[in-house]
């Protein structure tokens, strides 16, 4: 069996130090094989340094899967250049398509796993991006017949969006797993004979918090339509994700359980 935690999106330079120091004992705990992580909010909650990618990926993430924040910060250009752990959204526009990657094969154990990252376009303002149920069709179309396991984070800004995608991709993909909404759904099955999915894998960061920023800012931005930067507060921190066990012998995605400590 092979046991991959997807946590969710991290939110704020507090979160990534705790995860530092939490996640080795997290994956001896669970006895976990692989570590994805969504970080398109790491640094400040929009967006992620090139310093801050690599701080991440040394804690022990193996896969970086980002969204409609990627190009916030002045170097991540360069970090999606540099750093073959980073992935952007596959379905970005062409002039942006030479910046990095959309997808990864990767080994884990001994088979070989694609892990691709898509970005929704309803409720997505930052980028116009590409049909990405088109773009998973080219995606297939390029990694062949000799990949095991197929795993999607679709960054999307609607449940329907991403179950239509969970449901698109059946028997196709292993996992699809929803994020950028910050909540952890209690939708987690496997569908079909071997897609496990969920809508929302929720978010890394301050629990009491809105979605890991200040709450005396948010709803202040809500109540008054006035823009005012968000902050990451100070508090205790807890983590959110799924852990999926996949079957080495039948290639089928087995479980999709619900993690959070």
């Amino acid at each position: 069996m092979i046991r991959i935690l997807f946590l969710g999106e991290i939110i704020g330079i507090p979160t990534t130090k705790e995860l530092k120091k939490r996640l080795p004992e997290i994956k001896t705990k669970y006895n976990v094989d692989f570590v994805i992580a969504n970080c398109d909010g790491a640094s400040d909650g929009f967006g992620v340094l090139m310093n801050t990618l690599r701080y991440v990926h040394n804690s022990g993430v193996d896969i970086i899967t980002t969204g409609e924040h990627i190009h916030n910060k002045k170097d991540t250009k360069e970090g999606l250049s540099k750093f073959n752990y980073c992935l952007r959204a596959y379905n970005l526009p062409k002039d942006q398509e030479k910046i990095g990657r959309g997808y990864t094969i990767v080994k884990i154990k001994d088979k070989n796993a694609a892990i691709i990252n898509l970005l929704g376009r309803i409720n997505i303002q930052k980028l116009f991006v590409l049909d990405p149920f088109f773009a998973i069709e080219k995606f297939f179309k390029k990694i062949g017949k000799n990949i095991d396991i197929v795993i999607v984070d679709f960054h999307g800004g609607t449940t329907s969006e991403i179950q239509s995608m969970h449901w698109y991709l059946l028997d196709r993909a292993h996992i699809v797993v929803g994020t950028h909404l910050r909540i952890l759904t209690t939708d987690n099955r496997v569908i079909g004979n071997k897609t496990g999915v969920v809508t929302g894998n929720g978010f890394c960061g301050v629990k009491n918090s809105c979605f890991g920023l200040s709450v005396d800012i948010e709803i202040k931005k809500i109540r008054t339509g006035q823009f005012s930067y968000s902050k990451v507060p100070e508090g205790d921190i807890f983590f959110q994700g799924i852990i999926a066990d996949f079957d080495e012998e039948t290639n089928k995605t087995i479980s999709v359980e619900l993690f959070q400590e």
